[in-house]
Parts: C-alpha cells; structure tokens; sequence
C-alpha cells in the first residue's frame, strides 16, 4: 500500500474522529438544556437538533451502559467514548509519523 494513501486516511479517519467529538459534546451540552427545562418549545430548533444528536450518539453510549451503569446518578458513558476516541487517536497519529519516518 502506498505510504501516502494510509496517510490520507489516518487524517480522514481523525478528522471523523473529531467530528464524533464536536457531536458528542452538542449532545451533553443540549441535553442539559432540554434537562433543565430551558428548551421547552418541542418543535424548535435546538429540540430538533438535540434528537437529531440523540439519534446518533445514543446508539454508541448505550452500549457503554449496558457494562457501565450510572453510578449514584451520574452517566460516566460519555467520559468513556472520549476516553476511548482519544487511545484511537494517539494510536493513529503514533502511526501517523511512524508512516512519516519510513515513507
């Protein structure tokens, strides 16, 4: 395989990553909002943007929850996904200049 094509897709495959991030963080922020009460218009904007989110992130956090419940209230799934998007991103960027220094 060409050296520069896994460096184009080890930078798509991070921006994606990131991507992920940015959602994810959309859906925690939202989620507060729409929580606390301060969306309370269902056909709004913000509502329709949180379930949009919802219907993306909510699939990948649940999973985490079923072998990491809340404990005491709290939802650590999140804190997870991050967690485990971060070691996916130092392992590609590790091969990143790896690629770099024999390509």
């Amino acid at each position: 395989m060409n050296i520069f094509v896994l460096q184009v897709a080890i930078e798509i495959l991070i921006g994606v990553m990131n991507l992920i991030e940015y959602l994810l963080i959309g859906y925690i922020i939202l989620g507060w909002f729409v929580f606390f009460g301060a969306v309370k218009d269902r056909d709004g904007v913000f509502f329709k943007i949180f379930v949009f989110l919802m219907g993306k992130i909510e699939p990948v956090l649940s999973v985490i929850r079923r072998f990491l419940p809340p404990v005491a209230g709290f939802d650590f799934s999140a804190i997870v996904v991050f967690f485990g998007i971060y070691l996916v991103k130092v392992v590609l960027i590790k091969l990143f200049y790896i690629s770099l220094a024999y390509g």
